[in-house]
């Protein structure tokens, strides 16, 4: 018997719940919906609209049902379709629902996403470490901006002149390369850089006095400051201290401080870096790595004599110190020849030595090398990787 009268009961409700809905006479206060026939929009989305806002504002909460859609449609003395069209538009939206047996029933505005709701602004400020806020300080970006102002003469750039060149048509040489091997251009290569391009940089530097340079001892670099970098990870750590020539290169004090460094100045004149003063700290602040420019230093523009580069390689020798020698500018020169880097003097493996165009053709090539004793070698390119 129980299992007879269930069914009728729901059969019941269902029935009374559709003559609710299609017995109403008025609809309630806040469907009071007016259309304008001579709109160029659309009756259906005049309808959709005035509802839409409705629900949006509250007036229509969740769980009310809407007039059926004959009830509407004679209730605006439009056509069905308009209303069905309407409706339709809200379900998409997902702000109606058709239910069998109920009608249309408003489900409200849809949620918004967890995130959205708990949008408390993460505190950048105290996730970013000491280092990083060093190398992003006012001071810093102050320089950056004033030395690319139009007309300012910049002693730290490095960049050459758009005339130093002009003997060299970079573009038809680019294309000559695309057009002879350009598959080969764009696919990948080793970590340590096309065999062919390191040959050749190990053939030219032998030009200038580093004859046992191989292929094998040549890594190819993006920019000077990769080169930087690889060198400050593989020697040293937090606190170490670092020799550089004060002033010098801003981008490689960045990097030095970046990994923790201290930085140990000496005094710049004419002939380069002080050596003399130099072997005061050698002997005494535990120096890890001597950073010199000897070429065109950055800012002063001096260059390293002869005997200065011999005596702070017999310096290195005798406290056990590597030397980074950027030598960015050493292809540039007065007079008969550049005097040779202190790379050429090099027969222990004191000497890492870091070279590129940058200066010589222009900073956007991004192309540079990094010379390393083979025991560094490894590791080196385990970095860059």
């Amino acid at each position: 018997m129980a299992s007879i009268t269930r069914p009728l009961a729901v059969a019941k409700r269902r029935q009374e719940a559709i003559l609710v809905m299609d017995d109403q006479t008025s609809s309630p206060p806040e469907m009071n919906i007016k259309l304008d026939r001579g709109s160029s929009v659309p009756l259906y989305r005049q309808l959709e609209g005035s509802i839409r806002e409705l629900i949006l504002a509250g007036r229509l909460p969740p769980g009310c049902h809407l007039l059926s859609e004959r009830a509407m449609a004679k209730r605006l003395g439009v056509n069905r379709t308009t209303v069905v069209n309407a409706y339709a538009e809200l379900a998409a939206a997902g702000l109606v629902e058709g239910r069998v047996g109920e009608g249309t029933v408003v489900l409200g505005p849809a949620p918004q996403p967890e995130e959205e709701l708990a949008a408390v602004p993460l505190a950048w400020g105290g996730l970013i470490g000491s280092r990083a806020r060093w190398l992003s300080s006012p001071l810093l970006r102050r320089v950056s901006e004033l030395a690319a102002r139009p007309g300012t003469i910049s002693f730290a750039s490095g960049s050459p002149e758009e005339f130093a060149s002009p003997e060299l048509n970079l573009g038809e040489l680019m294309q000559r390369l695309l057009a002879d091997g350009g598959q080969e251009l764009l696919q990948d290569s080793p970590s340590e850089g096309l065999p062919a391009l390191r040959a050749a940089v190990g053939k030219r530097l032998a030009l200038r006095g580093c004859r046992d340079v191989g292929a094998r001892q040549v890594i190819i670099l993006s920019g000077s400051q990769q080169g930087l970098y690889l060198v400050a990870r593989l020697l040293l750590e937090p606190g170490d201290a670092v020799l550089v020539e004060a002033p010098t290169y801003l981008g490689a004090l960045q990097v030095f401080r970046a990994v923790g460094a201290r930085l140990v100045g000496v005094p710049v004149d004419e002939e380069g870096m002080q050596v003399d003063l130099a072997e005061r700290y050698l002997a005494h602040a535990g120096i890890r790595l001597i950073y010199t420019i000897p070429n065109f230093q950055n800012p002063t523009g001096a260059t390293m004599s002869g005997a200065r580069r011999a005596r702070l390689l017999s310096l290195a020798q005798r406290y056990q110190v590597p030397i980074l020698e950027d030598d960015q500018a050493g292809e540039l020169y007065y007079g008969t020849g550049p005097l040779p880097p202190i790379r050429a003097l090099d027969r222990g493996g004191y000497v890492l030595y870091m070279g590129g165009l940058s200066s010589v053709l222009g900073p956007g090539l991004r192309l540079g090398w990094l010379v390393a004793p083979s025991a560094a070698i490894e590791p080196l390119v385990a970095l860059r990787q």
